[in-house]
């Protein structure tokens, strides 16, 4: 069961200078930082809440870092703005299959790993409405990393 939103994914083309944005405009701080080599973006976690489940809500900035990644191409078509909207839930791999009966194309045949240790999947935009859906586990997250 789904229970929170986890994240709105934001691509952009310079993540220092949109985190600087999201810092000076609305005081969001970075939580955490990482580079996903299998993804090709370099990203940044801005936490904007905790939630009642346990977890925490965040706008994750995306900014390739190769031309070949699919954030670069998805930017290459549409410019800067929301790329995907990402539930939490405790279990990726049963809700991912539940909504798969349901007629969505899931993405990835198995959760690869995302932000901050999560397990991740991606529902296809086109299934989902026009809006590309992650579902991510998250992995207990005791003290922010840099």
């Amino acid at each position: 069961m789904l229970t929170r939103i986890d994240h709105i994914g934001i691509a952009c083309f310079d993540l220092d200078k949109t985190v600087e944005f999201y810092r000076a405009t609305y005081g969001f701080e970075v939580f955490h930082s990482e580079v996903n080599e299998e993804q090709g973006v370099r990203e940044a976690m801005l936490k904007i809440n905790e939630t009642s489940d346990g977890g925490a809500s965040y706008l994750q900035l995306l900014e390739p870092t190769r031309p070949d990644s699919t954030v670069a191409k998805w930017l290459d078509k549409n410019g800067e703005g929301v790329h995907h909207i990402a539930f939490g839930t405790a279990d990726v791999d049963g809700d991912a299959a539940g909504i798969k009966d349901k007629g969505v194309r899931v993405l990835y045949e198995e959760p690869r790993r995302g932000s901050m240790g999560s397990r991740i999947t991606f529902l296809h935009p086109k299934d989902c409405h026009g809006v590309l859906t992650e579902l991510v586990t998250s992995a207990p997250v005791e003290s922010p990393e840099h």
